[in-house]
């Protein structure tokens, strides 16, 4: 009989175990769900650098911006983080506003006109219409914070223009910035990105100052 009687009082048991399991899961998977995912952009700083103006001619040319090409391990709206050399931590609470490549592309084109004295800046892809003087097509090597709180960006960037060679160009920098502030995180990458559109107006300016010239 005390035997019956426990084996009965073991299976209540057991359920009121697993029916209180449930509830901690149940309330465990609400809370994550209810936490708060913040969303970022990156921006290049135009208010950091000078306006820059060129010759009248030079403001006839129109700029092709892209395509901006990203790796796979960045195509994605999670923001990523090394932790080291070989291992990344995609964070759930901590997300791009807008696919990244996208960000990348309107950030610079809002930046150029600036550093070229032009508004003629179109992005790929542009109507099959449309007249392009000079081409900037980006591949992004890198691109994300490393496990020592460093933002790096690494990047292969071309020029075509029409009846000329292409010109190449490596590009390498990074900036110190956090592994936990993700605020910090943004500012330091969105300094990268402004040193890129530097790099890349420097080197527009030099060409269409030629190309006037001739």
């Amino acid at each position: 009989m005390n035997s019956r009687f426990n084996c009965k009082m073991s299976y209540k048991t057991i359920s009121t175990l697993l029916a209180s399991l449930m509830l901690v899961f149940f309330l465990s998977a609400c809370m994550r769900g209810n936490k708060s995912v913040q969303f970022y952009r990156l921006n290049a700083g135009v208010a950091m650098i000078d306006a820059v103006k060129m010759d009248e001619s030079a403001n006839h040319a129109v700029v092709g911006l892209g395509p901006i090409r990203i790796p796979d391990y960045l195509n994605r709206p999670q923001m990523v983080v090394a932790i080291s050399d070989n291992q990344y931590q995609l964070s759930e609470e901590h997300r791009w506003a807008e696919r990244l490549d996208q960000n990348i592309s309107l950030a610079l084109a809002k930046f150029l006109p600036s550093q070229l004295g032009s508004n003629r800046i179109v992005r790929y892809p542009w109507a099959q219409r449309q007249i392009v003087d000079y081409q900037v097509s980006i591949d992004i090597i890198e691109f994300n914070i490393d496990a020592l709180g460093r933002s790096r960006l690494t990047a292969q960037w071309l020029i075509k223009r029409k009846d000329q060679p292409d010109i190449s160009r490596r590009f390498d920098y990074q900036v110190s910035a956090s592994t936990t502030d993700y605020d910090v995180m943004v500012s330091a990458q969105s300094a990268c990105l402004t040193k890129l559109g530097q790099d890349i107006a420097v080197t527009l300016r030099q060409i269409m100052k030629v190309d006037v010239g001739n």
